[in-house]
């Protein structure tokens, strides 16, 4: 098929690619040209801002496309004008979401794609938003959409992940002995889902007459707490997790403004979701990557990439993990 992909250069999108071409499909990428391409083969490539509203539309309308994987559209008036654009054009419009559309506590976990819409933060507020523009144009006029709502995505392409978001230095505490921290009794869910397995769930749906008109929560198999999360990382790079737990607000109080804001929206609550829909619905969604796989992938693409920062290079945590053993000795004398 002829696939336009809206995006294609960001870590989901960029495996998105790499499988799209390898399953034989014709891909097309529209994006602003600033960020360099990390995948081998022939695309066509289309710049511009998807903001200029009029650019895009004429730019993305001189050609014939069978699906558009959207993976840059973060608000309801940029999801409207794609409903304008696209209606009637494609057979199909692949839309990234995310979970964070859920919010949270959850009330069931796993969570279904029937959970509560409850975001917390301003982002999962717009894809939240955007997603009723393209449910509502399903319901009205059958508009194409299928809609993809990611968890914690890792890979080669960004560092893993912490409590701090996409932590460079992270691999380096952990070769280093040095002190991680983790949030309350580190017994909060957590969910990974390497990138390649997210290509998979995205292209397989790419002509499934089934996967119209439907929400997926497209996450990884294994569920795992914060504790363990970090646990089997250190285990995969061939060392020991010195874990440190503080509970939330000590550490959003301790930390410099703005680097607890994934800790403060994303991490405080459970994030376990089922993927059981999606595998349903689309069989190419199987055969997941287990944790530890995934971890030595990435970090063997940091160490070739080498895009490691010195383990002091947040010092705050430092900091914060000697307060800890220092109120704990304090509890300890009593």
């Amino acid at each position: 098929m002829r696939v336009l992909v809206l995006g294609g250069t960001g870590l989901i999108s960029t495996a998105i690619v790499e499988r799209l071409l390898h399953t034989g499909h014709d891909v097309v990428l529209f994006n602003r040209g600033r960020t360099p391409a990390r995948f081998a083969g022939n695309v066509t490539r289309i710049q511009g801002d998807r903001q200029d509203f009029g650019d895009f539309q004429h730019k993305v309308t001189t050609s014939d496309y069978d699906a558009v994987i959207d993976m840059i559209t973060f608000d309801p008036r940029t999801a409207a004008h794609a409903v304008e654009v696209f209606q009637g054009r494609v057979s199909q419009y692949l839309f990234c979401s995310t979970v964070c559309v859920y919010g949270g506590p959850l009330t069931t976990i796993p969570a279904h794609e029937d959970e509560p819409l409850r975001p917390v933060s301003d982002y999962g507020r717009g894809k939240r938003d955007a997603e009723q523009v393209f449910m509502t144009a399903w319901e009205q006029s059958e508009f194409p959409v299928t809609i993809f709502r990611p968890s914690h995505c890792y890979g080669p392409g960004a560092p893993l992940l912490d409590i701090w978001g996409y932590n460079a230095s992270l691999v380096s505490r952990i070769r280093e002995g040095r002190p991680i921290l983790i949030p309350g009794d580190g017994r909060g869910l957590w969910q990974p889902g390497f990138v390649g397995d997210m290509a998979k769930g995205f292209v397989g749906a790419v002509g499934c007459a089934a996967s119209l008109g439907m929400a997926y929560n497209i996450v990884g198999d294994e569920i795992m707490d914060w504790r363990t999360f970090h646990e089997r990382m250190a285990r995969a790079i061939g060392c020991e997790a010195n874990l440190v737990c503080m509970t939330t607000s000590q550490l959003l109080a301790g930390a410099p403004d703005g680097a607890g804001s994934m800790l403060e929206v994303n991490f405080q609550y459970h994030a376990a979701y089922t993927n059981e829909r999606l595998k349903a619905d689309v069989p190419d969604f199987s055969g997941l990557l287990p944790w530890e796989d995934g971890v030595r992938r990435t970090v063997e693409w940091m160490d070739s990439a080498g895009v490691h920062e010195p383990s002091d290079s947040r010092p705050w945590i430092d900091r914060l993990a000697k307060e800890a053993s220092a109120f704990e000795r304090k509890l300890a004398k009593g």
